[in-house]
């Protein structure tokens, strides 16, 4: 390089000294394969000084041209620059107008989560996941557009189809019991026991569990409006309202010390045909002329007499299965009261402050001795013959001791979580209770053949002659100890799947906390015209720590949240957690996206240890 060129390199400032300086670095760490346009090109001036041909070692250096391109600001005054954030857009002088991209849609479709503004857009690692499984099936030329999701059931591998059909049942029967009275009316009948009796379904089975729940109802009988229960008293009487309950339902599986059994089956126990429970079309029984009455005309009598008889046995199943889980309903009503005796009777610190505003006396233990006994009765009414809406609103009742129809936000809390428990605990006692009576495999039974011959046709076995719609009942098989351990293997995945959807299906996948929190703070409250209440409450010696909290006429500030109704709670409820509306169907739906996700993890990995790779 010439004087004169480093003459004018230091007189045009610092610009052309630090482009040098980076191109020398980047050279130095040897980005030959990246492109660089140097700045000093967007100037004119250093163009005709680094263009001369007496510059030699500086035009070979300007001369190397790569790939990459490195976009620089144009230089700006520093009084634009003074307090410029390094965040900010690159050129503080230009105005720049954001660009707005539309929101993409979920591959989900729109539902009870992002219907309200994307609040609760389904971003879960579980959704994902689920979403990537439907896109492997998509991508081998499986149809995934007009069953959705529930293509992933005709991927299941085998028997798990098994398990997806038990899962289907087990909705279908809590979605009766979480759906409307006049939907109960329809399929829950006086009746219907009777007008689809048969000689399969034991009836003693319903008749004990409609028993239990008589007996139950007599613990309540002359309850006055007015009649409170100690602890001891309500203890008695639910220890006494859980023996009769688990006398009427059979098999009681509360014992968790029994080990389970495998390979037993009870063909009598409405149970044993869950995986039989389908959605039927409106259009089955009323057939249109364009053939399908002729093909049903055209059927064998032997073969209609066979349709018939197994329609007669699934729809008494139905029904008993409906009888025996508002049981285990009330069973576990009865256990959640003895369980939660503190969160139904502890004082709230908005309840205390406002008693020392108005001077009312409350128990120096902040609980309640008592708590109401027709407001118990209510409960076990609602959960015996009503929806969710009522076994929510039958909890707020009780919670609220003032018989004021208002309750605070933790209150509130406790109100949705003490109305989901009772199904938590019933759908795991349901749950239990089929694999008690009936395996999860044909091999619980000694292997496909022997389940053929014993017409095990509701574990998806075809029958073996004209007489198979009549199951037998089989004894206990010796099983060898492979197929032993098989069947209480996925009995142990079943169980601990079901396990774990219940016990973080609400917390964390609806976010039940989360949604509770907005349905507060969006509710209209007539309470304090829902507004916060600043008072001065007298400090008492219980408050703060020495004599300084005990001297006279000291006060401390206090901030009173307003209450919530059940009405102004119900009317954000059905917009912002409609969940509760269908408490059961949920659990359920979840746990059927779990087995999905097994089993396409079990399908990934398979492929994986065939391709050589090894599954993750």
């Amino acid at each position: 390089m010439n004087g004169a060129t480093s003459r004018i390199l230091f007189q045009r400032g610092h610009q052309g000294t630090r482009s040098l300086r980076r191109i020398r670095r980047l050279q130095e760490r040897e980005y030959s394969l990246l492109s660089y346009t140097s700045p000093l090109q967007s100037s004119s001036q250093l163009q005709r000084c680094v263009a001369a041909p007496s510059s030699s070692s500086l035009a070979a250096l300007l001369s190397t041209t790569h790939h990459r391109q490195f976009h620089s600001t144009p230089a700006a005054s520093s009084d634009n620059l003074l307090g410029h954030s390094p965040m900010a857009r690159s050129n503080p002088n230009t105005k720049t107008t954001p660009v707005v991209t539309p929101k993409p849609i979920s591959p989900f479709g729109v539902d009870s989560n992002n219907s309200g503004g994307g609040i609760w857009e389904q971003t879960s690692t579980k959704k994902t996941k689920l979403n990537e499984l439907l896109t492997e099936l998509n991508e081998r030329g499986i149809d995934t557009g007009s069953k959705g999701m529930e293509t992933l059931d005709e991927a299941a591998v085998g028997e798990e189809g098994l398990d997806l059909d038990l899962v289907d049942g087990m909705k279908i029967l809590v979605k009766i019991v979480d759906g409307s009275d006049d939907n109960n009316g329809i399929i829950i009948s006086e009746d219907a026991s009777s007008q689809y009796e048969n000689q399969v379904i034991n009836t003693n089975i319903e008749q004990a569990a409609e028993q239990a729940t008589t007996q139950v109802f007599k613990l309540f009988e002359n309850t006055s409006e007015d009649e409170e229960w100690t602890k001891d008293i309500l203890e008695s009487k639910m220890n006494e309202a859980i023996r009769i309950l688990s006398e009427g339902c059979v098999p009681d599986v509360s014992d968790k010390k029994k080990k389970p059994v495998a390979g037993s089956l009870d063909v009598s126990h409405p149970f044993c045909y869950l995986r039989q429970f389908v959605v039927s079309d409106d259009t089955v029984d009323n057939v249109s002329g364009d053939g399908g009455g002729a093909n049903d005309d055209d059927l064998d009598p032997s073969i209609q007499q066979q349709i018939e008889t197994l329609n007669n046995i699934t729809t008494h199943a139905l029904t008993s299965s409906t009888i025996l889980y508002r049981t285990l309903l009330l069973r576990a009503t009865a256990q959640t009261l003895i369980n939660n005796w503190d969160q139904l009777t502890t004082i709230t610190s908005g309840d205390i402050d406002r008693a020392a505003i108005s001077k009312t006396e409350l128990p120096s233990t902040s609980q309640r001795a008592t708590i109401n006994a027709k407001s118990i009765q209510n409960i076990f009414e609602a959960y015996a013959h009503n929806s969710p809406q009522d076994w929510v609103q039958s909890w707020w009742k009780l919670i609220d001791a003032d018989k004021d129809g208002l309750i605070d936000q933790e209150e509130m809390n406790n109100c949705v979580d003490l109305s989901i428990e009772p199904v938590h605990l019933a759908l795991g006692n349901m749950f239990d209770m089929t694999l008690e009576v009936c395996p999860v495999r044909t091999i619980g039974l000694g292997g496909e053949e022997e389940a053929r011959k014993k017409n095990a046709w509701f574990l998806g076995v075809d029958a073996g002659d004209e007489d198979a719609e009549i199951p037998t009942n089989i004894p206990p098989v010796k099983l060898s100890w492979r197929n032993r351990r098989k069947e209480l293997k996925q009995q142990k995945i079943l169980t601990k799947t079901f396990q774990a959807t219940i016990a973080r299906h609400f917390r964390d996948q609806a976010e039940a906390p989360h949604r509770l929190r907005c349905i507060y703070a969006w509710a209209e409250k007539a309470h304090q015209d829902n507004k916060l209440d600043s008072v001065l409450v007298d400090a008492s010696e219980d408050w703060g720590s020495g004599a300084a909290s005990a001297v006279m006429g000291r006060k401390r500030y206090v901030e009173l949240e307003p209450k919530i109704s059940y009405s102004e709670f119900r009317e954000v409820q059905k917009k912002t957690f409609p969940h509760l509306d269908r408490i059961g169907e949920e659990i359920i739906t979840s746990f059927k996206e779990d087995l999905w996700l097994l089993q396409g993890k079990k399908r990934q990995n398979k492929e994986l240890k065939r391709d050589g790779k090894g599954a993750p």
